[in-house]
């Protein structure tokens, strides 16, 4: 790679930032994409809102906005964009199946999220089909968990941190710290991996899933490793979603 390759390539944390903000940005400047249509509960319904031609549009619309602003991720941090071109409408597709199933009426009464269905369609993909190695070592499905970590943040709505005040917020800072460090004590009495040990504990402290993904983005975790945290907050979090809201 020559230097001026490199004097232009971000750290991948650096970019979906930079990724983040552009989609913030472009919401506040009015640009307003519509949401396609995901509910069901029969067969018909499936045809008549969900697989018809204008939602199957807002669907092809919104995988060219997610290519778009991709392609800016891929430059602004030099991977390969040959494969991610080949990888993107797998993961695209994984994904929109995986709402698609989520939100069905009864699926919903079980409070099972789309998350579920893409680890099984991972499993099943990754157990069933021999992928090719340059797909498996260009596979970087973190980097979307962290863009949307980002926009997750928008997700907070100002007037409600001020009616948190400074205390409610040094509240959850004590909250979030305390169950990390306690998390990460208990991981090392059990003599668990030091990887495993900080994916479990920000996992278990912050958002689940999707902080354990940021966590071995962060710290360049073994992808093994992670398979079986995200595993285990699952198997722990399905039986909370189902029977919670029942014992409740």
């Amino acid at each position: 790679m020559s230097q001026i390759e490199k004097k232009f390539r971000l750290h991948e944390d650096w970019a979906v930032v930079i990724a983040g903000f552009i989609v913030i940005f472009l919401a506040l400047g009015g640009v307003n994409a519509p949401v396609p249509q995901y509910n069901w509960s029969t067969s018909q319904d499936l045809s008549t809102k969900v697989l018809t031609p204008s939602n199957l549009k807002l669907l092809a619309w919104q995988f060219i906005f997610v290519l778009s602003i991709s392609i800016v991720l891929v430059v602004i941090t030099g991977k390969p964009m040959r494969s991610f071109l080949v990888i993107l409408p797998v993961l695209y597709i994984v994904a929109i199946l995986a709402l698609i199933l989520a939100a069905n009426k009864s699926v919903k009464s079980f409070n099972l999220e789309a998350v579920i269905f893409s680890l099984v369609f991972g499993l099943i993909i990754g157990n069933l089909f021999k992928l090719p190695l340059w797909f498996r070592e260009n596979l970087n499905g973190e980097l979307f968990v962290k863009i949307g970590l980002v926009l997750l943040g928008t997700s907070v709505i100002f007037s409600d941190i001020l009616k948190a005040g400074s205390l409610g917020l040094i509240q959850a800072l004590i909250v979030v710290l305390s169950v990390w460090y306690f998390a990460y004590w208990v991981c090392k009495k059990l003599k668990v991996d030091d990887e495993i040990a900080m994916m479990i504990s920000s996992a278990v402290s912050i958002c689940g899933v999707s902080a354990a993904i940021a966590t071995a983005g962060a710290i360049k975790g073994d992808p093994k490793k992670l398979s079986y945290v995200i595993s285990m907050v699952l198997i722990t979090a399905i039986p909370m979603m189902i029977f919670m809201p029942i014992i409740a």
